[in-house]
């Protein structure tokens, strides 16, 4: 049985803004629920300062769920390059608090190398800078998908996909989806086998070399012979008549009488 990575769940306010204690309380059967401190701080305002009615209720409603859900507030930022706002610009309330939340969900990766980050949102632009942050063990998941996981208990696509890069390389939090890890091996070289030869001294070089030619004479020898033997059978099938007449004029045959 394969066993899979832990799921840590990070919820954005859009995430929250969008759900329900019913929500709230599935999601937390599908991993461990954290909420950013500035996430907090913002609902907390929300639940008396909302511009509409809706989203007023709906932040007091979490900051009711919250104190007994087990769900954790974390602080943890890591930087990127990519989380960094250009220089001389000036960035929104919304633009801060969106880079605040995805250094969070960075730091969160980097802090759990074996745990699966799911950054969950309903902004679109949110979800494709974590995607461009190319971390092995960091998704992001629209809140819809989320709601949808809880309902049918599958998990998404793109959370399965993860785990699947996490089982393949270990331990590697911080390493880019699209790059592989290289390892590198050491060959080592095997001496070539040393093969020990008899010295051969003079005299047995002589004797060797005495056999050698004699053993070629009569191999030579019995190669003619059999050459012979096939030339003149097939001589006496071509033609009989002239095989005939050689073969009488032979010193060792003679003239029959």
């Amino acid at each position: 049985m394969v066993l899979l990575a832990p799921i840590l769940i990070l919820l954005d306010t859009t995430a929250l803004l969008s759900g329900t204690t019913r929500d709230w309380r599935g999601f937390s059967r599908l991993g461990e629920c954290y909420v950013p401190e500035v996430v907090l701080e913002q609902l907390e305002f929300m639940s008396d300062h909302a511009a509409e009615p809706e989203t007023e209720a709906v932040a007091r409603e979490f900051n009711q769920f919250y104190p007994k859900s087990g769900w954790k507030k974390t602080n943890t930022i890591a930087e990127h390059p990519t989380l960094k706002p250009a220089p001389g610009h000036t960035l929104s309330k919304r633009a801060r608090l969106t880079l605040e939340v995805l250094g969070c969900a960075y730091g969160l990766a980097l802090r759990y190398p074996t745990s699966l980050v799911v950054l969950v949102a309903n902004d679109q632009s949110m979800l494709q800078k974590v995607l461009a942050l190319h971390v092995t063990n960091l998704c992001g998941l629209p809140v819809t998908a989320l709601q949808q996981w809880h309902r049918t208990q599958r998990r998404p696509q793109v959370v399965n996909h993860h785990l699947q890069l996490m089982r393949s390389s270990p331990g590697t939090p911080s390493t880019p989806v699209n790059t592989r890890s290289l390892s590198a091996a050491k060959r080592t070289t095997s001496p070539a086998a040393t093969v020990s030869r008899p010295v051969a001294y003079p005299a047995q070089r002589r004797r060797r070399s005495g056999r050698s030619l004699l053993i070629g004479l009569v191999s030579n020898l019995i190669s003619l012979i059999v050459l012979a033997i096939t030339v003149s059978a097939v001589w006496s099938v071509v033609s009989p008549a002239s095989f005939k007449q050689f073969w009488q004029q032979l010193p060792i045959v003679g003239k029959p009488r």
